[in-house]
């Protein structure tokens, strides 16, 4: 692996490790919901429900924001 290519996989891990914890904090303080969450991240609900898990926060869910993922998903 090239340097050039190891400082961008470095900055992209940065960045996915920040929006991460951003995420986390903002949905602790329940200042975004699930959805919005998941998409701070980057991530998809399925994953945003794992990390709530090993993070050990409580997922609460709107049935209009189930509705949406059912929807994106067909």
């Amino acid at each position: 692996m090239s340097k050039d290519e190891a400082l961008r996989r470095a900055l992209e891990e940065g960045i996915r490790e920040s929006r991460l914890k951003k995420s986390i904090e903002l949905y602790a303080a329940d200042r975004v919901s699930v959805k919005q969450a998941a998409r701070i991240a980057g991530l998809s609900l399925a994953e945003w429900f794992e990390v709530a898990r090993e993070k050990g926060l409580l997922v609460q869910i709107e049935p209009d924001e189930i509705e949406d993922e059912v929807k994106a998903l067909e």
